[in-house]
C-alpha cells in the first residue's frame, strides 16, 4: 500500500487523470488501520445495535460486545449461532436481503456510520431468523450533505429524471463543477443515461447485457452479435454527435472533438467516499442476486427513499420529494404519487411483518425445551404433569 501511495502521483500525471489516486490510497489505508483498533470496532458495533433498536428494526443485529473483556487489542463478543446468508437454504433469505438493504440505507443515509465490509462471511442468518452483521472494524462516516446528495440522486434515478443526473454527479464529487457545461455539450452523458435506465430494471450485469443486446437485435434483426457490437459503438457515437450539435446551437459552445475529449479527460474524478460505499452495495447486490436473479438495487431502494423523504421536512429532502413526484415532465403524476404512497406503505408494512416474524421466532426458540435452561424447564414440566394427573 505504501508503494501504491508513493507511485500514485506519477501515475496520475502520466494518465492525465483528475482523480487524486494518493487520496484514494490514503482512504484504503485508513480503512485497513481502523480494522486494528478494536476499541473503535466495539464502539461501532454497540452504536449499530442501538441505532437499529431506536428505529424499531428488530430483524437485524450485531454481536453483543462484552466490554469487561475487551480492550484496544482484544475484542470479545457473545457467540452468534447462525449460517452464512448466501449459503442458507431457508425460505426467508429474500426477506433478509431486504433487511440487509434497509439496514445499509439507514446506516448510509441516517446514522452516518456505514459498515463497509459486507462480504458473505460477515452476513449471517441466525437460528431465530434474524440478520446478524459481523465485523464493524471497517466503517465510513457520512456527513449530512453527502446523505442528501445521495437521496437526490436515488430520487432522480427512480423517477427517471435523468436530466438531473449531471448535477447530482457534481454534488456527489464525481464531476467537477466547472466542467459541467462542457460535459453536457460533449454528449458523453447520453450513453450513461441509457445504461442507468437498463440497470434500473435489475438482474445485475448479465441481465443488463441481455437487455441491451435484445434492444439492438430488435433494431437490427439480421446482424450477428459481433456486428451488433460494432453497430452499438456507431449508434452511441452518433447519439453523442447529435447532442454536441444540439448543445452547440443552444448554448454557443463550439469546439473541435479532440479539444472536447481533452477537456473531459480531467472532468471526472473518483471521490474517496465511493471507495468503500461502492464495495459495500455491490457486495449486497451480489448476495441479493443469488436469491433473486431479477433483483434491482435501484428499485429496492425506493420504499426506504419514499419513507425517508415523506418524513424529512428539510428543504433538500422536500425538493427531492418534489422531483420524485413530478419527475422529468414537471407535471403532477398520479401514478408517481401512488407509487410513492405504496413505497412508504411497503417499507412500513414490511418492517412490521419482519419485526413480528423475528419476535415470534425468538419467542418460539426461547420456549423450546432444546434452548431452555433446566430452571426454565422445571415449572413447565410440573405444569404438564399436573395436566396429565387431572
Amino acid at each position: 500500500l505504501f508503494v501504491v501511495r508513493e507511485f500514485a502521483p506519477y501515475y496520475q500525471k502520466i494518465t492525465g487523470s483528475a482523480t487524486d489516486y494518493q487520496k484514494l490510497a490514503n482512504e484504503w489505508g485508513r480503512g485497513f488501520i481502523a480494522e486494528l483498533e478494536y476499541s473503535r470496532e466495539a464502539a461501532n458495533t454497540m452504536k449499530f445495535n442501538n441505532d437499529m433498536k431506536e428505529r424499531d428494526l428488530l430483524a437485524v443485529t450485531a454481536p453483543n460486545v462484552v466490554e469487561e473483556f475487551s480492550t484496544n487489542r482484544i475484542l470479545t463478543t457473545e457467540w452468534v449461532d447462525g449460517e452464512r446468508l448466501d449459503r442458507s437454504k431457508e425460505g426467508d433469505v429474500t426477506r433478509l436481503c431486504s433487511v440487509a438493504l434497509n439496514s445499509y440505507l439507514v446506516m448510509l443515509l441516517e446514522t452516518g456510520c456505514l459498515h463497509c465490509d459486507p462480504h458473505p462471511g460477515n452476513l449471517l442468518r441466525t437460528k431465530d431468523g434474524k440478520l446478524c452483521i459481523l465485523d464493524f472494524g471497517m466503517t465510513l462516516d457520512t456527513d449530512p450533505s453527502l446523505q442528501y446528495s445521495l437521496l437526490e440522486f436515488v430520487a432522480h434515478l427512480t423517477s427517471e429524471a435523468f436530466e438531473e443526473v449531471p448535477t447530482d454527479l457534481v454534488q456527489l464529487g464525481f464531476l467537477k463543477k466547472e466542467r459541467l457545461d462542457t460535459v453536457r455539450a460533449s454528449g458523453v452523458l447520453e450513453p450513461l443515461t441509457y445504461m442507468l435506465k437498463q440497470a434500473g430494471k435489475g438482474g445485475g450485469a448479465d441481465k443488463v447485457r441481455e437487455r441491451i443486446f435484445a434492444d439492438f437485435r430488435s433494431r437490427y434483426p439480421n446482424m450477428t452479435d459481433d456486428e451488433l457490437r460494432v453497430q452499438m459503438r456507431a449508434d452511441v457515437q452518433e447519439q453523442i454527435d447529435q447532442v454536441r450539435q444540439r448543445e452547440s446551437a443552444a448554448t454557443g459552445i463550439t469546439m473541435e472533438v479532440e479539444e472536447l475529449q481533452k477537456r473531459n479527460r480531467d472532468a471526472f474524478v473518483i471521490p474517496e467516499w465511493f471507495v468503500y460505499t461502492s464495495r459495500a452495495f455491490l457486495t449486497l447486490e451480489g448476495i441479493c442476486l443469488q436469491a433473486d436473479e431479477n433483483y434491482s438495487l435501484i428499485q429496492s431502494c425506493f420504499p426506504y427513499v419514499a419513507k425517508r423523504l415523506m418524513r424529512d421536512d428539510s428543504p433538500r429532502a422536500q425538493k427531492a420529494l418534489r422531483d420524485l413526484i413530478y419527475g422529468a415532465t414537471d407535471s403532477l403524476s398520479v401514478d408517481r404519487i401512488t407509487d410513492l404512497a405504496e413505497g412508504f406503505s411497503t417499507y412500513t408494512t414490511t418492517t412490521k411483518i419482519i419485526n413480528s416474524q423475528a419476535a415470534a421466532q425468538q419467542n418460539m426458540e426461547a420456549s423450546s425445551p432444546l434452548t431452555m435452561s433446566p430452571q426454565q424447564q422445571q415449572p413447565q414440566q410440573q405444569e404438564q404433569q399436573q395436566q396429565c394427573a387431572c
